[in-house]
C-alpha cells in the first residue's frame, strides 16, 4: 500500500469532482487554485441534477481547464420526465459538455428509489448518450448485474463509459470492461480495509484507468474524514503507481493521456 516515494509535483486530472458541493468555508476557486498548485491539469465537473448540471457549466465557463458534465443521478431518478430529458438535451450541446451522467443504479444506499424508477432514467441517458456522442458517466452500487442487463439491451454509444469511483470486484470489473468500459479509481484505493481493490489493480488494462477525487466525499489517507479537495488527488495517484511498481510521473503522464482520449479533450 505504500505510494512510491517521489517529493516533487506530479501532474494530474480530476475526472470526477463536483466542485459546487464543496461546503460554504470552501470556495470552488478556492479549491480549484490550490488544486492546480500542486499540479492540476484540469477537472471535470459532474451533474447530478438539473441544478448542479447548470452549475457545472458555469464552473466549466469561469475557470480554464474546467469541462462539465450534465445528468441525474439516481438517487434524484424519480425527476427524469419528459421536461427534464428535455433540459438535459439542451444543456449537453453547452461547448465545454464531455459526457452524460451520472447516471446508474444503486441498490445499496438509495433504496428509496425503485430501481425500475433508476432503470428508466438510466436508459434515457444511454439514449441521450449515444444520440451527443459522449461517454456515460455510471454510478453503480451493488448493482452490477442489473447494470450490465441493462447495457446490454440498449445500443451504446461507441463512447461508451467510465465506472466511477469503482470497488467492485474482478468478475464485475471484467464485465465493464468487456462491454467497453473504463474504470475509476478514488481515494477508497488508499483506505486500509481496501486491500482488495489494490490487489485487483494490477490486473486492469493500464489504458483504461482513471483516477478520480469524487470531491467533497472519500478524501484519501492520510485526509479520511475530511472535506476532500482536487489538490489530494495525487495522494491516490502515489498510492496507484506504488501498487503498480510504476514510476509516479510516468504513470502520471499514462494517467492523462487516457483522460484525453477518453473525453477527447486537449489540455
Amino acid at each position: 500500500m505504500a505510494p512510491t516515494e517521489f517529493s516533487g509535483t506530479i501532474p494530474f486530472f480530476d475526472t470526477h469532482a463536483h466542485l459546487n458541493l464543496l461546503p460554504p468555508e470552501i470556495s470552488a476557486k478556492e479549491a480549484y487554485d490550490r488544486a492546480v498548485l500542486r499540479g492540476m491539469a484540469g477537472l471535470v465537473n459532474i451533474g447530478t441534477r438539473l441544478a448542479s448540471s447548470r452549475e457545472s457549466i458555469a464552473l466549466a465557463r469561469d475557470l480554464p481547464h474546467v469541462w462539465a458534465t450534465v445528468g441525474i443521478h439516481p438517487s434524484e431518478a424519480a425527476s427524469m420526465d419528459e421536461a427534464a430529458l428535455a433540459d438535459l438535451m439542451a444543456l449537453s450541446k453547452e461547448p465545454r459538455v464531455v459526457g452524460i451522467g451520472e447516471t446508474g443504479l444503486d441498490i445499496a444506499d438509495i433504496p428509496e428509489t425503485p430501481l425500475s424508477v433508476q432503470e428508466s432514467s438510466l436508459r434515457e441517458h444511454i439514449r441521450l448518450s449515444r444520440e451527443r456522442n459522449l461517454p456515460l458517466i455510471l454510478h453503480c452500487r451493488d448493482a452490477f448485474a442489473p447494470i450490465f442487463s441493462v447495457l446490454d439491451s440498449e445500443n451504446l454509444s461507441p463512447r461508451r463509459g467510465v465506472f466511477h469511483c469503482f470497488t467492485g470486484n474482478r468478475e464485475e470489473a471484467f464485465g465493464a470492461l468487456d462491454r467497453g468500459f473504463w474504470l475509476s479509481f478514488s481515494g477508497i484505493l488508499t483506505f486500509k480495509n481496501a486491500q482488495g481493490l489494490r490487489d485487483l489493480l494490477p490486473g486492469i488494462p493500464r489504458d483504461r484507468i482513471l483516477l478520480e477525487t469524487d470531491c467533497p466525499y472519500l478524501a484519501p489517507v492520510p485526509f479520511r474524514g475530511k472535506t476532500n479537495e482536487p489538490a489530494l488527488l495525487p495522494e491516490t495517484l502515489r498510492v496507484a503507481a506504488g501498487v503498480l511498481g510504476e514510476d509516479p510521473l510516468e504513470f502520471s503522464a499514462l494517467v492523462l493521456d487516457n483522460t484525453r482520449r477518453f473525453f477527447g479533450i486537449d489540455f
